[in-house]
């Protein structure tokens, strides 16, 4: 293995460091904002632990891709590395990013849905208010043949 293979395969782990500490945070904030009687709140173990193995596979995967499966003492290095420089460096702007990112897609996103569900129940509520206008004086005879049938 050339010297530049190695320096990319090293660059690729330390990448995959840095993607996983992000996908830990995020799952850690996903856990940690959800709501208490959530499921997500109540496996939070669970939760995280098929995170840390779903990244150890694709760490597997990554191996296999870039050094044909060998695994060296550098790779944990470099990955290790790449949480470090995670954390030291780049979580608030990646936490930046995210919130940016909620704030102008997800809430837009939501405001159209709960807009348009609101919308629909408003006509649904009308139409049944229209139907209960034009039912009531139908209502009002059958009541009045309903008294007179028990009377005879």
């Amino acid at each position: 293995m050339t010297v530049s293979q190695q320096f990319l395969s090293i660059a690729a782990l330390i990448a995959s460091g840095v993607i996983g500490a992000a996908i830990i945070d995020l799952v850690r904030s996903f856990s940690f904002y959800a709501a208490p009687k959530s499921l997500l709140r109540k496996g939070y173990i669970l939760f995280e632990l098929t995170a840390w193995i779903l990244l150890g596979i694709g760490t597997f995967l990554l191996l296999m891709v870039v050094r044909d499966g060998e695994w060296h003492f550098v790779d944990f290095l470099s990955q290790l590395l790449g949480f470090c420089l995670y954390q030291l460096f780049l979580q608030s702007l990646v936490r930046f990013c995210g919130r940016l990112f909620v704030r102008l897609v997800i809430h837009p996103i939501w405001f159209i849905i709960r807009l348009i569900i609101g919308i629909v129940r408003q006509i649904i509520r009308i139409i049944v208010k229209i139907v209960m206008i034009i039912l009531f004086p139908l209502r009002f005879v059958v009541e009045k043949i309903k008294n007179f049938t028990l009377k005879k």
